[in-house]
């Protein structure tokens, strides 16, 4: 009698979908490898993959054979080649916020070549210098990043335009992170895939993969402490505390304003040690170890400027009021609920010192068309995104009317994949980003405060509601259909305005 061995087959598609960290790593170091060949082509060709993608995911669809990984990483894919594309079409000094040029004289690139060039920490005020006063951790490691490859004989032009690809890397981290969030939750098909592709097509993490300021990276250390503050929730191990102290701290010290996270993350502790109140001395001695961690990082940078200099822990530099962008001419009842039909007729930012008809003044509505276009990209700059910058405006309202919903249900309702405390928490963060966004508004009023970069949180907390929201709806035929369609129509929108801005 003989006897067969049976040979396991390696299941490639497994390995894949299990690593999604590895695979982004290695999709990130391949586009290093060929970034400088391809910069001097059109990105056409790059952009052109995103909708052949498309069309093997439905294929696999239609087959039944599409899997939440290989949806997951289909999607994961279609995000990496439309930042890819755009970073490609990109130079790294066009569509900035406060970069200026590397010789230049201030911005975050001089930021970045004095490090390079110094190798140690501004030794002077930093108010002296424009966007020197931010925390130092971005720029450290793009001058690092710059001083490896001019080592490897790249040129200095070259390395500074390669710092886009640590913003790159950034933006496609967050999100595996933000897919790691809704597997926490237990989110798949259709409530799985409907979030991640809202984030993996949005607007505002295609134009930040490009932008060569300290926003992606805290952004990207926001959203890793979310995940650990849920981790640790569920879990509350040593290890988990001390990563999530990490995450905080390196994103303050990556930008002051990660600090909108760590509320959410005390409420947590709180509620843990109320729990386990007859072992609190074990979960007192984990608190310290998160204090002793994350405070020197989060604070070190603004405890030495307010030592040595004076310069407040919360310092950030005041436009002028004679400024062509100042909008504190306006009534607080016009800035908050002025929605005339001039706004909507036009649902690109409006600067008046580019031309447009009047300083946008309204933060609500600077959110919304900062989210989508940012400042500079409308139909005068690009009249071949006509009537689809339109549809990608609309149906972007129209999901955070849907974001908005689905917080108040879900919140309301019992859920069997989010406690009360998980639902306090995103609660908490979501009213603190809009708090602190309205009173930036407020306190500095110009158009420019008026970015979506200053309340990202509430983009992530929005698509994830709507993810549990359709969960805990899976029998409700019409709502699921109506959010898949404006989902559709405004991933579909995105890729075509950014494939008409870059190509």
């Amino acid at each position: 009698m003989e006897i067969q061995k049976s040979k396991k087959k390696i299941n490639f598609y497994k390995i894949v979908g299990s690593h999604p960290y590895l695979i982004t790593f290695l999709v990130c170091l391949m586009t290093i490898l060929v970034y400088h060949e391809l910069q001097e082509h059109s990105p056409i060709a790059i952009f052109v993959i995103v909708p052949l993608l498309a069309l093997i995911g439905l294929f696999l669809y239609i087959k039944r054979k599409l899997t939440d990984r290989m949806s997951a990483l289909l999607l994961f894919a279609m995000g990496f080649f439309l930042r890819f594309g755009y970073v490609l079409a990109t130079p790294y000094y066009i569509r900035q916020h406060d970069v200026g040029r590397f010789k230049g004289d201030s911005g975050h690139a001089v930021y970045i070549t004095y490090l390079y060039e110094n190798l140690h920490l501004p030794n002077f005020d930093v108010r002296e210098i424009w966007q020197f006063y931010h925390p130092p951790l971005h720029h450290s490691i793009a001058a690092a990043w710059m001083r490896l490859l001019t080592a490897c004989g790249i040129s200095l032009e070259h390395a500074g335009e390669s710092v886009q690809l640590l913003t790159l890397a950034y933006s496609c981290l967050c999100m595996v992170i933000f897919y790691r969030i809704l597997r926490h939750f237990r989110l798949k098909g259709a409530s799985m895939a409907i979030p991640l592709g809202m984030i993996a097509f949005h607007p505002t993490f295609i134009l930040l993969s490009g932008s060569i300021n300290n926003d992606m990276l805290s952004i990207t250390f926001m959203l890793a402490s979310v995940l650990l503050t849920l981790k640790w929730y569920r879990n509350p191990q040593t290890a988990t505390i001390l990563k999530l102290a990490l995450t905080i701290g390196l994103g303050m010290m990556t930008k002051l304003s990660a600090w909108m996270v760590a509320p959410a993350a005390a409420a947590a502790f709180l509620v843990v040690l109320y729990r386990n109140r007859r072992h609190a001395l074990a979960f007192m001695k984990q608190f310290v170890l998160f204090g002793i961690v994350c405070v020197p990082l989060g604070l070190g940078w603004g405890v030495r400027n307010l030592i040595r200099w004076g310069v407040p822990i919360t310092y950030v530099p005041m436009l002028s009021s004679k400024s062509v962008q100042y909008v504190g001419d306006h009534s607080l009842w016009q800035r908050l609920f002025d929605f005339s039909p001039k706004q909507w007729l036009y649902v690109y930012d409006c600067f008046e010192m580019y031309g447009q008809a009047y300083n946008e003044y309204n933060p609500l509505m600077g959110l919304f068309k900062t989210a989508m276009f940012d400042e500079l990209i409308n139909t005068e700059n690009f009249p071949e995104i006509t009537g689809f910058g339109e549809v990608l405006f609309f149906s972007q309202i129209l999901l955070a009317l849907f974001a908005v919903i689905a917080i108040i249900t879900v919140c309301r309702r019992q859920s069997i994949y989010i406690d009360r405390t998980e639902k306090l928490m995103f609660c908490m963060t979501y009213g603190i980003t809009l708090i602190s966004y309205y009173s930036f508004c407020i306190a500095f009023a110009h158009v420019c405060t008026q970015n979506v970069r200053y309340a990202t949180p509430l983009i992530f907390i929005g698509c994830l509601f709507v993810g549990l929201w359709m969960r805990n709806n899976k029998k409700s035929v019409i709502l699921r259909t109506l959010i898949c369609a404006a989902a559709a129509v405004f991933m579909a929108a995105s890729f075509i305005v950014y494939a008409c801005v870059c190509c």
